[in-house]
């Protein structure tokens, strides 16, 4: 299956036409020449130059991704910690209301409870549904959820509530950046790079987005 192509167009002006091709498509991104500059747009809505086409595609061929293993069983949220991720959806749904493609909408909050965490799912259309990731498996690149797939940026959720215990809840913003935070370098979501990352503080993922992290009194870290 192909991972990406290659177009030609003459302005940023069609941009939006061809990232409608690209989030309808099983494309990972799409390289686009706009007059002899080579871009890649991501799924993020991400849009940077690059150098040379053959080293990029190199290099995302080195990625290794995790797997999502969906469970059926029971399992024990507490209202607290439930009520938390909805006054949190609520807070920032002003933020959650672009739609990519016309329905789909980018961004997670995660909420940290006693046995995993609570998250919003992948391919979301609206944001009342969430899913239950019971654990992630850092060296076998494996997540177990319960019910639904979370979102794609599961295994970092993970890895910054394992890397810090003041985390109480994560909210990833999709293309909405804090110029008073640090930025880092952009990984494809779903890999060993943009997942095990060492961040104890909040931060921006260049041509992705902003990851605040937040404690159980409210406190932005």
């Amino acid at each position: 299956m192909d991972k990406y192509k290659k177009i030609y167009i003459n302005s940023l002006q069609e941009i939006e036409n061809v990232y409608n091709r690209l989030i309808n498509s099983k494309l990972a991104f799409m390289v686009i020449d706009i007059n002899g500059v080579l871009n890649v747009l991501t799924k993020e809505y991400g849009l940077f130059v690059i150098e040379s086409e053959e080293a990029f595609v190199k290099e995302y061929n080195k990625n290794k991704f995790y797997k999502t293993k969906v469970v059926y069983e029971d399992y024990n949220i507490s209202g607290e910690d439930l009520n938390l991720f909805y006054s949190y959806i609520e807070k920032f749904k002003y933020v959650f209301c672009k739609r990519y493609y016309g329905e789909y909408i980018f961004g997670c909050i995660a909420v940290k409870t006693d046995n995993g965490f609570i998250t919003t799912i992948r391919g979301k259309k609206t944001l009342e549904d969430y899913t239950f990731v019971k654990d992630v498996n850092h060296q076998n690149l494996t997540i177990d959820v319960v019910n639904k797939k979370a979102a794609l940026n599961a295994p970092l959720l993970d890895y910054l509530f394992r890397n810090n215990d003041q985390i109480k809840v994560i909210v990833h913003l999709n293309q909405i950046f804090d110029e008073n935070l640090e930025y880092y370098d952009y990984e494809f979501p779903g890999t060993i790079k943009d997942s095990q990352r060492n961040n104890i503080r909040s931060f921006n993922i260049r041509n992705h987005g902003v990851v605040y992290l937040f404690d159980s009194n409210d406190k932005c870290l």
